[in-house]
């Protein structure tokens, strides 16, 4: 060992002595923890580690070995059989040619009538009486339009009408007995005229024989008689004509023209009532589209009111299903859920070429005010299904190979699997077929627990498969 060497304080910096031994520096003020002694505590406390480690597994295995020896004792203590085999509970299954079965589907809530109203003239928009959502009453005045053009053509023509029936008047009652005299008098004072005349001509006659007269003035008083004559004969004829009275066909003349003026009145009147808006049934306003001061033009949409106390729901059935609907027939909606008793009013002819539907048409209860239009319907349809199959539970299935499903089977107490195809599910239970046979002990749950080739102890509820039969034949939704 080699020899202590003392240090100067002044290297340690803290006054204490600091010996060398070996080449390792030990402080020995401050209970030196790099020291040989310190060292041994170390070895020490690592072989009592080890120790106790050993010891915990020692306890370990000695409580193993003493669960292991104790099993043969217990399974020595069952029977053989319970030891051996697994309980099950099944049903046997029972082949069925056709079920039926109830869909539900979904449409909608439609009013039965639902109109764009809009005036049948141009012109300025004066007023409009009502809102959105406002209810009015079949002839309720909506909206006017500027009557006052039309207002004074109207003047115009009751003039004229006025005027015609003054003139058929007329013309119905004649000439006036003054008329007819004045030209009987006329006639008189021609004929006379006529008369004078006539001797006049006498006279020139002689005294062109005796060469007392020319020949030119003789030809004078010729011409002057005839004149007289034909005067004569037409005031007889105007005479005449005044004592026959009007002619029919003038009077039928006038009463066409006061007929067309009325046509015309007529016209006018019409104007002036489509420049009034009027609800055609009694509804709700659904639209406002203008305001009062708009310039409309003949078409221009007003208002949109539709019939919201007769609802009709249209559903999209598929044909065959729709085949099962007669109409008159009462079925049950679900809206809102809540159930609402409506009548099939119609089918339609065709079927929808989008959706391959054909669309069924019930109608609602009048006065309904706790629907409306646009709301989702369902109404629910039993339809037969012509498949043979078998119903099992669902909770029977597994899943098996290449889509297909698997059911399993008890035979001699061992056991089987069967594949089959799903073809429909109903609640609990679905509807399948495959290389299932009628009388086969189907094991109803519980799949997971067993495998193909496991013997298991089957249990026959009747309880249980008396309730299995009542949800097989009476499937819901």
């Amino acid at each position: 060992m080699a020899e202590a060497t003392t240090v100067d304080p002044s290297i340690v910096g803290d006054g204490s002595i600091v010996e060398v031994e070996d080449g390792v520096v030990e402080n020995a003020g401050d209970a030196p923890f790099f020291t040989k002694e310190l060292t041994d505590r170390q070895k020490l406390t690592k072989r009592l580690l080890r120790l106790g480690v050993v010891l915990v597994m020692l306890a370990v295995f000695g409580v193993a070995a003493q669960q292991w020896r104790s099993i043969p004792a217990a399974a020595e203590s069952q029977p053989a059989e319970l030891a051996a085999t697994l309980p099950v509970t099944t049903f046997v299954a029972k082949r069925v040619e056709s079920y039926a079965r109830e869909r539900s589907y979904t449409g909608l809530l439609r009013e039965s009538r639902r109109s764009q109203l809009s005036f049948q003239r141009g012109g300025e928009l004066l007023e409009l009486l009502v809102d959105e959502g406002q209810v009015v009453e079949a002839g309720q005045s909506l909206g006017r339009l500027d009557a006052r053009h039309i207002r004074a053509a109207r003047a115009v023509i009751e003039a004229q009408v006025a005027e015609a029936k003054a003139i058929l008047e007329e013309l119905v009652a004649g000439p006036r007995q003054e008329t007819i005299a004045a030209k009987r008098a006329e006639l008189l004072a021609q004929e006379s005229q006529r008369r004078v005349l006539a001797g006049q001509l006498e006279r020139r006659k002689q005294l062109v024989r005796s060469a007392s007269v020319s020949r030119e003035e003789y030809e004078t008083f010729v011409y002057d008689y005839q004149a007289a004559a034909a005067r004569v004969d037409v005031v007889k004829r105007q005479l005449d004509e005044l004592l026959a009275g009007t002619r029919v066909e003038k009077i039928a003349a006038q009463r066409a023209r006061l007929g067309q003026l009325d046509a015309q009145m007529t016209d006018l009147v019409h104007d002036l009532e489509d420049t009034k808006l009027v609800a055609p049934f009694a509804g709700r306003v659904s639209r406002r589209f203008v305001d009062e001061g708009s310039i409309l033009s003949s078409g221009t949409p007003v208002l949109e009111v539709i019939d919201d106390t007769n609802l009709e729901a249209w559903i999209g059935l598929p044909p065959r299903a729709a085949l099962a609907l007669q109409v008159g027939e009462e079925h049950e909606l679900m809206i809102a859920g809540k159930p609402i008793m409506a009548t099939v009013q119609s089918l339609a002819p065709d079927v929808q070429q989008t959706s391959r539907t054909r669309n069924v048409i019930l109608c609602l209860q009048p006065g309904l005010q706790t629907v409306l239009p646009g709301q989702v319907v369902r109404l629910a349809v039993t339809e037969q299904v012509d498949e043979s199959g078998f119903w099992v539970p669902t909770t029977a299935l597994t899943r098996g190979t290449r889509g297909l499903w698997s059911l399993f089977v008890v035979q001699d107490d061992f056991v089987g699997r069967c594949d089959v195809e799903v073809l429909d599910t109903v609640g609990t239970a679905s509807f399948v077929r495959g290389t299932l046979q009628a009388g086969d002990a189907v094991i109803a749950s519980g799949t997971h627990r067993v495998v193909a080739g496991q013997r298991v102890s089957a249990d026959r509820s009747e309880e249980y498969v008396q309730s299995l039969e009542r949800l097989f034949t009476e499937p819901r939704p």
